[in-house]
């Protein structure tokens, strides 16, 4: 996602890069099947996979107030551009706009397996620069580059099989960790409490905070998936019985979580309105959404495969409607009031 600050005169536009000269990659059709035997309410799994994409969310939003940049030397943009013109920008800014390991890691990745689109990143990077932006700005520009390049590949993304789907859960556990460090809690109180602090917020689209490093592996991760994915035969996503029970079998295994358990219980056990809006308020929902990707990086490898194909598909709006995923129309209508789900998925 992208990050970055909004003052005046910081940074050009947004910006959304010309598609590749290949054909952009489409999403692969896929056909799902899905049949819930029933064993488990559907209500639930709802709430599970809903605290997941809400968490996923958070993360987005979540400032740093962390720098991985110490006792290094790195040289200000302004530096690193004085008296340059613009090809020896996009040089110099090949090697010092993002000059730590992760920022050089993701250049690497997009220039050895896409060299067109980092060419392209570099002109967007240079006019940034050229304009009077700070490394900040780069980073906003760079993410900017990235929300169009990524629903380019989302087809080849959908190719990668199971290494594609633990890739990604890697990255939303690091996220989560991020939320919970920075929001001291990942509770909605404490989550409403730091959105409303611009300063906090403003730390996110700082380079070298912890926003920044979940940023830029998540973009070498997306960049390395893709290439491994573009050339992928089309995945059989057809959601198998199997898949179903696999997937039955999960949302049981977190329902029975203790901290799970207790949680839900605690929640029915409330009385009035005001004790359940209370209690919602002080979940701690990254812990949650936590013990749900741990119960699905045991998914057998097939699975995993099936489902990443059909969430980057068209289909995968079906398939959460069926779960009882908040993306299906009127998932939360009629959830247990005690759960207090209502406050959480509007």
């Amino acid at each position: 996602m992208a990050f970055g600050k909004r003052t005046a005169g910081s940074a050009p536009p947004p910006y959304t890069p010309p598609a590749e000269l290949d054909a952009p990659e489409a999403a692969t059709p896929v056909r799902t099947r899905v049949t819930n035997p029933g064993a488990i309410d559907n209500k639930f799994i709802g709430l599970a996979v809903g605290v997941v994409f809400l968490s996923a969310g958070a993360a987005i939003a979540a400032p740093s107030l962390l720098s991985m940049v110490s006792g290094a030397s790195v040289r200000p943009i302004e530096q690193v551009i004085a008296g340059l013109d613009r090809d020896a920008m996009r040089t110099a800014l090949a090697l010092e706009a993002f000059p730590d390991e992760s920022g050089r890691a993701f250049m690497t990745s997009l220039a050895t397996h896409f060299p067109q689109q980092h060419d392209r990143l570099l002109d967007q990077l240079a006019d940034t620069a050229a304009a009077g932006g700070d490394r900040d700005d780069l980073f906003l520009s760079m993410n900017a580059w990235t929300m169009g390049f990524a629903p380019q590949h989302i087809g080849a993304l959908g190719r990668t099989g199971a290494e594609g789907f633990d890739k990604s859960l890697g990255i939303l556990k690091e996220a989560l960790q991020m939320v919970e460090s920075e929001t001291g809690g990942c509770t909605m109180k404490s989550l409403e409490g730091f959105m409303r602090e611009p300063s906090r917020l403003t730390d996110l689209t700082r380079y070298g905070s912890a926003g920044y490093r979940v940023s830029m592996r998540a973009g070498a991760t997306m960049v390395d998936l893709v290439a491994k994915g573009r050339n992928a035969p089309p995945v059989n996503a057809t959601i198998t019985l199997d898949d179903e029970n696999a997937l039955q079998s999960t949302f049981r295994s977190m329902m029975s979580d203790p901290q799970v358990m207790n949680l839900i219980q605690s929640g029915m056990n409330l009385g009035s309105q005001d004790m359940q809006m209370e209690f919602a308020q002080n979940i701690n929902v990254c812990q949650f959404a936590r013990t749900l990707v741990i119960k699905l990086e045991n998914l057998p490898a097939g699975t995993k495969s099936r489902l990443l194909a059909t969430v980057l598909s068209s289909d995968f709006g079906a398939l959460a409607g069926n779960l009882g995923s908040p993306l299906g129309p009127g998932a939360f209508q009629d959830m247990q009031p005690g759960m207090g789900t209502t406050q959480f998925f509007p």
